[in-house]
């Protein structure tokens, strides 16, 4: 079964298989996601900010809560890692710098 993200501003929805982080879809897909530790959830640098579907989203666990606080953002589910972030139904998230790869 697979499940929607829509991504903001960039337009497109990503089809999330179940048990697959929203980082791995988007890499899966073709996507780059802004990381610099390649989806370790040590960087932060993928976080997203849920604007929809928060009800839908996977609870957020240890190293995510500390990566969360790191940003000194609320751990209130609407900020999430990306590489963390786990979907159970339609969710729109917002995160600059996301992009197609490009064929070579």
């Amino acid at each position: 079964m697979t499940h929607r993200v829509a991504v903001r501003p960039l337009g497109e929805e990503l089809e999330v298989l179940d048990g697959e982080d929203l980082f791995t879809a988007a890499q899966r897909l073709g996507y780059r996601w802004p990381t610099v530790c390649g989806g370790k959830g040590t960087c932060r640098t993928c976080f997203v900010q849920v604007e929809e579907g928060a009800e839908n989203c996977s609870p957020v666990g240890p190293l995510e809560r500390e990566g969360i606080e790191a940003l000194r953002r609320p751990v209130d589910g609407l900020t999430r890692l990306a590489c963390r972030l786990r979907v159970e139904g339609p969710v729109t998230v917002t995160k600059r710098g996301v992009r197609r790869r490009v064929q070579e």
